[in-house]
This record gives C-alpha cells, structure tokens and sequence, in this order.
C-alpha cells in the first residue's frame, strides 16, 4: 500500500469513526471506543504529517501556528490513555478535573489543555480537517 492510500485509508477510518461517534448513545460503550478509535485514527495521522516534515521542530512550528493543528496536538497528548475516560456530557473534561490531572503528565497535560471543556466530535473533525490539509487529501 502506497503513503497515499495509507493516508486514505487514515482519513476513512476518522471518517467512519466520527460518524459511529455522532450516531451512538452519550455514555454507551459504543461511543467510548468511537472516541478512542478516532483518537488513535487522528494520531496515527499525525505521524505521518509529522515524518513529512523537514524536522520535528518544523513540524511543531507548523502545528503550534494554527488552531486546528492546536488541537491535533491536544488530541495527541492523550495517546496510550483511554482516551473515553476523559470525556464527560461528549465534551473533554477541564484541565483542573481530577480525573484529567491524574491521567497526564505535565507536557501532555499543557497540550490537552487546546481541547479540554470544547465538544469531543467537533475537535476531532477540526483535527481531520488539519490533518487531511498538511497530507493533500482535503
């Protein structure tokens, strides 16, 4: 599979993922794994905008610049965590919350905080549409 179909299959799988999240019940196991799926469907996705760059210092520069990439980089920040877990009412929770303090470091903790109390579907779509941008495929 070419970088390009790769990076498709990527998109297809956020997109498929975001439509399970919109269409399950707010709690429901179902929209815990679309949320985590799609999650893991944004970062994968950035790895691979990230290795498009000339460094990681330019893809960071790049990132820190828009505010969409803002929150690919909040998203990012909860990779390897259960990412449902922090979720609430289908918003992220806020920084302060206990359950967010707990599960983050410091660096992923200032990163979350692009994302925290904003809605869990809209950011992933903001995140698509960045990530789908930086790859060509918008």
């Amino acid at each position: 599979m070419s970088d390009l179909e790769y990076l498709g299959t990527l998109l297809g799988t956020l997109d498929a993922e975001l439509q399970r999240l919109t269409d399950a019940e707010p709690g429901s196991d179902e929209q815990n794994s679309a949320v985590d799926a799609a999650a893991d469907a944004v970062f994968r996705l950035r790895e691979k905008v990230k290795a498009g760059h000339t460094s990681k210092k330019a893809y960071y520069l790049a990132a820190s610049t828009d505010p969409l990439g803002i929150r690919v980089e909040g998203i990012s920040a909860m990779h390897g965590k259960r990412i449902h877990e922090l979720v609430r009412n289908q918003g992220w929770m806020h920084a302060d919350d206990t359950a967010v303090l707990s599960a983050l470091d410091d660096d992923q903790l200032s990163r979350y905080r692009a994302v925290a109390g904003r809605g869990v579907a809209s950011t992933l779509r903001d995140a698509r549409e960045y990530l789908a941008t930086a790859t060509g495929l918008a």
